[in-house]
């Protein structure tokens, strides 16, 4: 979707960016760390840690800066090696 966006919009100077997290540790994501335990999630990850709302501030706020309108259409992953596309 960000890509149809980024073609039709484009020209109006319109950006289109897909931020598409992993795990969060979010208020959500606290009854399933209850339920199930942090070891669980982290065994997923790359990571030693959570991935938390902020470590994806830095990467929305680039996004609004206009220091990635070359980029517009993209889809993101922020997650901690979970997944590779």
């Amino acid at each position: 979707m960000a890509r149809s966006v980024a073609r039709s919009f484009g020209k109006q100077n319109i950006k289109s960016f897909v931020v598409s997290p992993g795990f969060t540790r979010t208020q959500m994501a606290e009854q399933f760390i209850q339920t199930y335990g942090e070891e669980r999630v982290l065994n997923e990850i790359a990571l030693n840690e959570l991935t938390t709302p902020q470590d994806l501030a830095p990467l929305v706020g680039l996004m609004c800066s206009g220091g990635m309108d070359h980029a517009t259409g993209a889809t993101i992953d922020v997650n901690a090696g979970s997944h590779i596309r």
